[in-house]
């Protein structure tokens, strides 16, 4: 993995969690434009900061670091998502796996 996937890897585990940048800063104590650059990548978080960010986050560290082409990556991602899906969130993402698996593949 390239240290430009790590923003977008905090970003998508903060989604996961359900949270927005303010709600992690306050549970991190990082300003919310803080949690904003390091999901873009304009300041890279120190190896305490991601210790911290993960652990409030509720994911390993390497989850940071993890390549999402690998196919094991993905599907521990997908599990994370579903595990902590709320009932109503779980309908929709059902129906859109029903959507994605519908249509004709372009590869096929």
């Amino acid at each position: 993995m390239q240290i430009s996937s790590l923003g977008p890897a905090i970003r998508r585990y903060r989604k996961v969690a359900g949270l927005t940048q303010a709600e992690l800063g306050e549970k991190t104590g990082f300003d919310p434009k803080t949690i904003s650059r390091f999901e873009t990548g304009t300041y890279t978080p120190s190896v305490e900061a991601l210790f911290l960010l993960a652990d409030v986050l509720g994911v390993k560290l390497k989850a940071f670091f993890a390549d999402l082409e690998d196919e094991d990556e993905q599907r521990a991602y997908l599990f994370s998502v579903v595990y902590k899906a709320t009932p109503k969130d779980l309908g929709k993402l059902i129906a859109a796996v029903d959507q994605a698996l519908s249509k004709p593949s372009a590869s096929k």
